[in-house]
């Protein structure tokens, strides 16, 4: 079989998050990494006397944890205080979050996530010897993440 001449280069993404699923922030500019993580499927087996093998069922999928790795910065509109005004909101605040490996042109894949919570936010770490850009990162728990094709630009 010949190699792929359909790579896609991870570095033109676009990453997005929203408070309402509507009006999106586009957080490329601080954005370095999304990694969807969990939604397995559940499973359950039982054991009988009469044989060897289990009896396998299968079940729901369990939830997402989307872990979104970006530059820290202080603007108001800007990923991390975005994210600790949602991790901070009495209850946990709504966020959702989208992103399109291939840059968000139409035709490029899209992944949303549903509604989702911020479940970690940690604040920015400082360290004196340390020269380049902080980086801090949020995980977003979420149920399901829906893929589409985009007709319209992000």
């Amino acid at each position: 079989m010949a190699q792929t001449t359909d790579s896609i280069w991870g570095g033109a993404a676009n990453v997005g998050i929203s408070t309402d699923g509507s009006a999106w922030t586009d957080i490329g500019s601080h954005a370095m990494r999304v990694s969807p993580d969990g939604g397995d499927r559940r499973t359950g087996e039982a054991y009988v006397f009469d044989d060897e093998d289990a009896i396998v069922k299968v079940g729901k999928k369990n939830s997402r944890q989307t872990r979104v790795d970006f530059v820290y910065t202080e603007n108001a509109a800007d990923a991390f205080e975005v994210a600790r005004a949602q991790f901070e909101a009495a209850g946990g605040g709504t966020l959702y979050l989208r992103w399109s490996p291939n840059g968000g042109g139409i035709g490029d894949a899209g992944y949303t996530s549903d509604a989702g919570f911020v479940q970690d936010v940690p604040y920015a770490p400082v360290d004196s010897e340390e020269d380049g850009p902080m980086m801090v990162y949020f995980v977003l728990q979420h149920s399901a993440i829906t893929r589409s094709v985009l007709a319209t630009a992000w």
